[in-house]
Parts: C-alpha cells; structure tokens; sequence
C-alpha cells in the first residue's frame, strides 16, 4: 500500500507546511488566500495543484480498493477525508459568502491562530497515515 501511505504523508506535509508558511507569514498569507479563493476564477497554479492532488488520491484509491487487508486508518484516511474535501469545498471554494470569509481574515494574530489550528490536523493525518 506504497501509493496510500505516499499520499497520506503528501497531504501531512503539505497541511504542515502551509500552516508553517501561514505562521511565518501571518498576515500576507491573505494575498495568497485571496489570490486562490476570492477571484472569480481560480489561478493556475490553484488548478493545477488541485489536479494533481486529485490524480494522485485515485492512484491510491485504486491501490487501496485492490489490496487487502484494509486497516481503520486506511479506511478514514480514503473515505474520510475525501468527504471532509467536498465539506470545504462546499462551504469555501465553491460558495462565494465562505470565499468572503476566508478573504477577510486580517492581521497577523489571525493568520498564526489559523495555522496553530491547522497544526494537529496534519499531526492525525501523519498517525493515520502511520497506521494505514
């Protein structure tokens, strides 16, 4: 299950870097925010990311439906967290008062209290990942 343990330490790292760079950034991560969920159109690199994190979720989707035996980690990992993207997805990328929202956050003190709150997510994705 290479493709589902890869994917899940992907996503790990990526949630701890974002919060990292959010943290480092504070408020002028509100322009890459904006940048990505504001406009009416989102920016390539938004795309194309968004693409290949997709791609890269389907290869081990596919790996984990075909290998056996299936752990309770990989289970909330591949089904869990999908259902969790099309939440965020619904109440911020693709709802015009969520974008708002996002948009708006201001100052430093917000930005760092963002991404301290993002933080264990990336701690559980990293032990599920474990487990898988």
């Amino acid at each position: 299950m290479i493709y589902v343990k890869l994917f899940g330490y992907f996503i790990s790292a990526a949630v701890l870097i974002t919060s990292l760079a959010i943290g480092l950034m504070g408020a002028r991560w509100q322009a890459v925010e904006q940048s990505a969920y504001a406009g009416a159109r989102r920016p390539w690199w938004f795309v194309a990311a968004s693409v290949l994190l997709i791609v890269f979720y389907f290869l081990a989707l596919n790996q984990f439906v075909s290998a056996a035996p299936r752990t309770w980690a990989g289970w909330l990992l591949m089904a869990i967290l999908p259902l969790g993207w099309g939440l965020k997805a619904a109440l911020v990328i693709f709802n015009p008062q969520g974008r708002a929202a996002v948009s708006s956050i201001a100052g430093d003190q917000n930005w760092r209290k963002v991404a301290l709150a993002r933080l264990p997510i990336a701690i559980l994705l990293g032990i599920l990942t474990w487990f898988a």
